[in-house]
């Protein structure tokens, strides 16, 4: 059977692509390394922007039935203790009043369901390993992990869906991220019994870092933060003692987590990279992580994932359309190389012109809060400054989020 995309990774950007254009009617593989459900480390919130693109997607209302929490406010917490907060509305250019939390199992799993369920092939269990094209289409090698065995599959569009590690995305020295004892990482977990965490996301800033708690399903609470190494060094690796070392000296924080123990495993990863990456690279299309990470503060990751793969996926289908090639056809591509990058380069201007209209600006703002936010003097400052003028908090988090979203798949 051909396929008309290949994507690697069935994370919710592979999963988002995969629907968005098996809808359409394309044929398309997901090779995906893990079995789902899965765990993975997240701060796991889900903002209003991102329902549009799920409602698309078909999938909004299996996260609201898999026990999604429904968020309506965010509190950012100094060191003191002290707090400013933000409603849902007031953050956002959506019109939703709120905002959702659900653990990343059900989260990945409702998207790779949906994906498997609008026509495309699902693979799990299998590691790709390779990527390469030929003259006539783009071949991806793979690892079967239950088998033992390496098989291929090709197809003309090859989409990295591999998250924030990605082989093909990255450079040696990006793959450093930084120097040694000044790079970034990140814990999550999930509590039961965490005091007075309702309806609210809460996101602390301290001294080595910041982190914030939601809840998810089945009354658990995520906690997830990043620090630097040297505060990770100093707890010995232990994401407990980390906790106790940075978090926990806030007051707020304190009273929190004073009955609460951890349900399940302490995940974690690092070292992390934040910013624009490459939209493509080789021959190969980025989306979701693997195209950039964006500060986690911001609550968008999630919704940059999802919307990244949906965008993708507007650009392929647009492309092949105009090819004549759509759906995919084995002969239509033998001894065409020019064909086949007339392809790709019409998807690639496609998508990079709907990512920089959409993201190209939040990227820039976060990345001026980063800076913020790891420099001890400067935190301090914006901490005094938006106690004193809290309004100043809505247009901070809303500037995460402005930018030019079109209302489809495609436009």
């Amino acid at each position: 059977m051909g396929f008309d995309a290949i994507i690697i990774g069935g994370g919710p950007a592979g999963s988002a692509a995969a629907i968005s254009m098996s809808q359409r009617g394309a044929r398309v593989l997901v090779l995906e390394e893990k079995r789902m459900p899965r765990g993975k480390l997240c701060g796991e919130f889900i903002t209003p922007e991102c329902f549009p693109t799920l409602e698309r997607l078909g999938v909004m209302q299996r996260m609201l039935a898999a026990g999604a929490q429904k968020i309506s406010r965010v509190s950012l917490v100094a060191e003191s203790g002290k707090s400013v907060e933000s409603c849902i509305p007031q953050m956002s250019d959506s019109d939703n009043q709120w905002a959702m939390s659900l653990s990343r199992s059900r989260f990945d799993q409702i998207l790779f369901e949906g994906a498997r369920e609008a026509g495309a092939e699902c693979l799990e269990g299998y590691a790709a390993s390779g990527c390469k094209f030929d003259d006539d289409y783009g071949t991806v090698e793979a690892l079967s992990l239950k088998e033992g065995a390496r098989v291929t599959f090709k197809a003309p569009i090859i989409i990295d869906a591999s998250g924030r590690n990605s082989r093909w995305m990255l450079g040696k020295q990006e793959r450093l991220a930084g120097h040694r004892g000044s790079r970034l990482y990140a814990l999550k977990a999930h509590f039961t019994r965490v005091n007075g965490i309702t309806d609210q996301v809460e996101l602390y800033f301290f001294r080595e870092g910041y982190g914030g708690f939601s809840r998810v399903e089945d009354n658990l609470v995520n906690l997830c933060f990043i620090v630097g190494e040297s505060a990770l060094k100093q707890a010995g690796g232990n994401a407990s003692e980390v906790v106790k070392n940075t978090l926990m000296k806030n007051p707020l924080a304190a009273e929190r987590l004073c009955q609460a123990s951890v349900v399940g495993k302490w995940y974690s990863t690092g070292p992390l990279t934040f910013g624009r990456r490459r939209l493509s690279r080789d021959n190969v299309i980025a989306i979701g992580d693997a195209s950039g990470m964006i500060d986690p503060f911001t609550g968008t990751g999630l919704q940059i994932a999802v919307r990244t793969g949906e965008m993708a996926a507007g650009a392929l289908i647009e492309a092949l359309g105009r090819s004549g090639s759509f759906p995919y056809r084995e002969e239509h591509y033998n001894h065409q190389s020019e064909r086949r990058m007339s392809l790709y380069e019409s998807i690639q201007a496609g998508y990079r012109d709907q990512y920089e209209r959409e993201f190209h600006q939040r990227m820039k703002v976060a990345g001026l809060l980063r800076a913020a936010a790891f420099s001890p003097a400067t935190s301090r400052i914006l901490a005094i400054v938006l106690e004193r003028a809290p309004r100043l908090t809505n247009v901070m988090l809303r500037a995460t989020r402005s930018g030019h979203p079109s209302t489809g798949p495609s436009e």
